[in-house]
C-alpha cells in the first residue's frame, strides 16, 4: 500500500477530529421547518435523498472550486524550485494565494453566519490536527514537508491573531497538498465527506436507520462521480468577467441556504449548524 492510499484512509475515518460531526449542514433546521419529514414511510424518504443530492450539488459548485484552486496554489509553491529551503519568504510565498482565497471565501459566506461559523470550525480543527499530528510524521521531515510544516503554524497563528478566517475548503485543500495526496483525489475526499457528514447527522435526527442509511451512502456514489465529472475542472477566478457574472462559484440552493441561516432561531436544537 502506498503512501497517499494510507493518508486517504485516515482521512476519511469518521472519526477525524475536525468538528464535522456537530454540523448538520442544515439538515436539523430543514427537518424542523417541514422541508425534510422525520420519521416519514418508505414512500415518502424522497425529500431526505433529495436534500441531500441538492446539498452535495451545493458544494460541489460553490465549495469545492476554492478547495480545488487552494490545494493547487500549495502545490504550485510547495514544489518550487524557490521553495527548497524553508526560509520566512518561502513560507509567505504558500500563504499569499491561501489567505486571498480564503478572504473570498468569506466574502462570499458574510450573508449566512451559520455556514460561516461551521466552516472556520471545521477548517480551524483540521488545521490544528495537521500542526498537532501530521506534520511530526516521518514522512514530512523532507523540505518539501517542513516547509508545509512552518506554513500551517503560521496559518493557525494568523487565525488567532484573527487576520484570517482559515475555511474549511481552503484548509482542507492546503492540508491535502502539504501531505501529498493529488488534486483528484483531494476532490473526491471533499465530496464523500460533506456526504458522510449529512448521514451522519440523519441517523442522530432519527431520519433513517444506520442499515438504511448505508445502502443510500451507496447509491449515491454514481451521483457524486458525475458532479466531480461536472464540476472538477472549475476554480475561483479573481477579477474576471466569468466571476463578476458569479459563473465560478456560485449557490444552486438559495433555499437551502436560507434554511441553514435559520439554524440559530431553532427553539431546540443538537447540532451547531
Amino acid at each position: 500500500m502506498d503512501r497517499e492510499t494510507w493518508l486517504l484512509w485516515l482521512l476519511a475515518d469518521s472519526q477525524l477530529p475536525t468538528g464535522g460531526f456537530v454540523a448538520s449542514a442544515g439538515l436539523e433546521a430543514a427537518v424542523q421547518a417541514g422541508l425534510v419529514h422525520e420519521n416519514a414511510p418508505e414512500t415518502e424518504r424522497d425529500s431526505f435523498v433529495e436534500f441531500i443530492r441538492s446539498s452535495a450539488q451545493n458544494q460541489a459548485r460553490f465549495a469545492l472550486p476554492f478547495c480545488s484552486l487552494a490545494h493547487e496554489q500549495a502545490s504550485q509553491q510547495l514544489g518550487s524550485k524557490d521553495a527548497d529551503a524553508v526560509t520566512d519568504d518561502a513560507v509567505a510565498a504558500v500563504l499569499e494565494p491561501l489567505q486571498r482565497i480564503d478572504d473570498y471565501h468569506q466574502a462570499m459566506l458574510s450573508s449566512n453566519s451559520v455556514a460561516m461559523r461551521a466552516s472556520i470550525a471545521q477548517g480551524g480543527g483540521l488545521l490544528s490536527l495537521f500542526n498537532r499530528g501530521y506534520a511530526h510524521a516521518h514522512f514530512m521531515a523532507d523540505e518539501r514537508g517542513q516547509l508545509g510544516a512552518q506554513a500551517a503554524k503560521r496559518l493557525q497563528r494568523l487565525a488567532r491573531l484573527g487576520e484570517v478566517r482559515g475555511h474549511w475548503p481552503v484548509i482542507f485543500g492546503f492540508v491535502c497538498a502539504a501531505i501529498g495526496i493529488s488534486l483528484e483525489h483531494t476532490q473526491q475526499l471533499y465530496l464523500f465527506q460533506f456526504v458522510r457528514q449529512i448521514f451522519s447527522a440523519a441517523i442522530r435526527l432519527n431520519l433513517v436507520g444506520p442499515l438504511r442509511a448505508q445502502a443510500l451512502q451507496c447509491d449515491m456514489q454514481l451521483f457524486v462521480d458525475g458532479l466531480l465529472t461536472q464540476h472538477a475542472h472549475r476554480r475561483v477566478a479573481f477579477e474576471t468577467l466569468e466571476d463578476m457574472f458569479g459563473e465560478t462559484v456560485v449557490y444552486t440552493e438559495p433555499v437551502l441556504e436560507l434554511y441553514q441561516g435559520m439554524h440559530d432561531r431553532l427553539y431546540s436544537r443538537i447540532f451547531n449548524s
